[in-house]
């Protein structure tokens, strides 16, 4: 199956890194940096070591090939941002004086072992982690000669248990009371059987706002609109990086002539392996797992993998994705509940349909040629108009952000967000640039250091939350208006659910104040309210409540006080190192070593 189509695992990079970087960064790396060059980043005053930066990357790079632009730049950032954290997480164990025993250093490693230590085959009896291996492993002196196990236990001593400490130590005073828990069950399991009529907010959006009311709500509530990162904004003039027809040509006719080695004798893995573009069947020869019933892959394909005799080879059959050679390596039919399934196995070489670089020279060669007008004092967008091309205007991005129509474009911050460490450039545009759909050019436009007050970039989002309140007060209005036949009213429904304070209840929220002054107020089988959310508007009438027995509750409060107590911790953890990377000085120089 054409499983590569669809993926986007951004997560699967962000698991490498953490595994890669976490408390590595606490060695001693004194000498890997030697030369003059700028450090990768700055924290608080503290360099981050390039060399350090560049072997991590590469690390990682090798485990994850075929990586996109797109999700090249994501790594580097969220790389940077781990060593960042790391960096911090440093200063902060220093600064508490931290430290690690002995033997805390030896209960973590039999209590806690490290993933590498898990799924090692040498500790796994039957498919399974021995524990008894384990321990036999330890128990032998040598094992802490390992050069693995050095590097592990100054982890353990510098980073991984005074971590653990400091997760403590902050969340020391949230362990909850038998009281407190009570509260919180009760809230969880208390349901209330209801009534729910709320507004059709769809009905009411001939709501307008004036500039003057968003005058007034900037102006009242300004230390409210700051704009917490460095933002910028660029115009811009993109040319669709479309394949010509030639270029469709030329791609069409090299599936034929690899159709023809084919023919001639060629191992079709070996031809898959060296020029097929699917990263996902390309090492596999071409295959394409299992297997298939119809419907398996898109129309063009299916229908052409169904219709060969087996080792039958096709012609280049096309799709969205490009160019595809199939082979049949057998069909069977197989019953499925009474049901006769006809099945087939294929593997495939795919050639995408991209722009050609004659292509892509030309549509280059068109926006050099505005630069070079720009240069000259002609302003962008009469140099566009001269080329019959339009110039636009992107919103509001802050570095590593992108503009939503184009998508990713290396570059583009780099561009942006001028590094002073960089060479100036006295040109009034960007670099040609491109990603897989777009070549462009950029005109900076605008800029917003954080911590600035702007009412250009807060003036939507004050004009929605107005429109919402305004929305959510008409809308109350009309159902009190209505409340002697809710039922039937219009641009009202009615329906029946079930909800605690804890719930979700459609038209108030998730576990919010609206939802819990509404089930606290309400009187069984009165119609009560209304009550309003942030864009709408509800009147419920409770039909029955049911509250959990002693017995249940106490069950309840038993498992959830350790539970509640470690959520609360790691919330407050996790707030507590976002609170020290907010006020950090971070200075971020990834642009001078990697085009992002």
């Amino acid at each position: 199956m054409l499983t590569w189509i669809s993926e986007n695992a951004k997560w699967v990079i962000y698991i490498f890194i953490i595994g890669i970087v976490a408390g590595l960064l606490f060695m001693d790396m004194s000498g890997l940096q030697t030369d003059n060059r700028p450090p990768v980043g700055v924290v608080n005053g503290e360099k981050l070591s390039t060399d350090l930066f560049n072997m991590r990357l590469t690390q990682i790079q090798s485990q994850q090939p075929g990586l996109s632009k797109e999700q090249s730049a994501q790594m580097r950032e969220e790389l940077f941002r781990s060593f960042v954290m790391q960096q911090l997480m440093k200063d902060v164990i220093s600064e508490m004086k931290i430290t690690a025993s002995v033997h805390e250093m030896s209960r973590d490693l039999r209590t806690d072992p490290p993933q590498a230590i898990t799924g090692s085959e040498m500790f796994q009896t039957n498919g399974s982690f021995d524990y008894s291996k384990y321990e036999t492993w330890l128990a032998d002196p040598s094992t802490y000669d390992i050069p693995y196990m050095v590097e592990y236990e100054n982890m353990l001593k510098t980073a991984r248990i005074p971590e653990k400490q400091l997760n403590l130590f902050i969340g020391a005073g949230l362990q909850p009371s038998s009281l407190e828990v009570k509260y919180e069950v009760l809230k969880r399991e208390t349901k209330f059987e209801l009534l729910n009529a709320q507004g059709k907010a769809s009905e009411f959006d001939d709501i307008e706002i004036s500039q003057s009311m968003i005058d007034s709500v900037f102006k009242a509530e300004k230390d409210s609109f700051f704009v917490a990162d460095d933002l910028a904004r660029v115009n811009y003039v993109a040319i669709s990086l479309e394949p010509s027809p030639k270029d469709i040509e030329d791609i069409y006719e090299y599936a034929n002539m690899l159709i023809g080695q084919l023919k001639d004798g060629a191992d079709f893995g070996d031809i898959a392996r060296s020029s097929s573009e699917d990263p996902g069947s390309a090492a596999q020869g071409g295959e394409l797992g299992d297997w298939g019933p119809r419907g398996r892959w898109v129309p063009a394909f299916d229908s052409a993998a169904f219709a060969l005799g087996k080792d039958e080879i096709s012609d280049p059959i096309r799709t969205q994705f490009g160019y595809h050679i199939i082979q049949n390596l057998g069909k069977r039919v197989v019953e499925k509940d009474s049901v006769k399934e006809e099945q087939v196995k294929a593997r495939h070489i795919l050639l995408s349909i991209t722009a050609s670089p004659e292509t892509t020279d030309s549509l280059e060669n068109t926006l050099a040629d505005i630069k070079a007008a720009v240069d000259k004092k002609k302003s962008f967008e009469d140099a566009a108009k001269e080329k019959g091309l339009e110039v636009k205007a992107s919103g509001w991005f802050k570095k590593g952000g992108e503009i939503p129509e184009l998508g990713h474009v290396a570059g583009l911050s780099s561009y942006a967000f001028f590094n002073p460490l960089r060479p100036k450039d006295d040109s009034k545009t960007s670099e040609i640039l491109q990603n897989q759909k777009w070549v462009v050019i950029f005109e900076k436009a605008g800029s917003l250091p954080a911590g600035s007050r702007n009412m250009e970039f807060f003036k939507t989002k004050i004009e929605q939350n107005l429109k919402a309140k305004m929305k959510a007060d008409v809308i109350a209005e009309h159902l009190k208006a209505n409340i002697a036949d809710i039922e039937h009213a219009k641009k009202v429904t009615v329906d029946s659910a079930t909800v605690a304070f804890q719930g979700f209840l459609p038209g108030l929220g998730y576990a919010n104040t609206a939802l819990y002054k509404a089930l606290s107020t309400a009187k069984e089988g009165e119609w009560s309210g209304p009550y309003t959310s942030a864009q709408n508007a509800v009147m419920i009438k409770v039909l029955g409540k049911k509250v959990p027995d002693e017995a249940t509750l106490n069950a309840f409060v038993s498992s959830d006080i350790s539970t509640l107590w470690q959520y609360n911790s790691y919330r407050a953890f996790g707030d507590y190192m976002r609170n020290l990377e907010a006020s950090a000085k971070i200075v971020n120089n990834v642009d001078l070593y990697y085009r992002e």
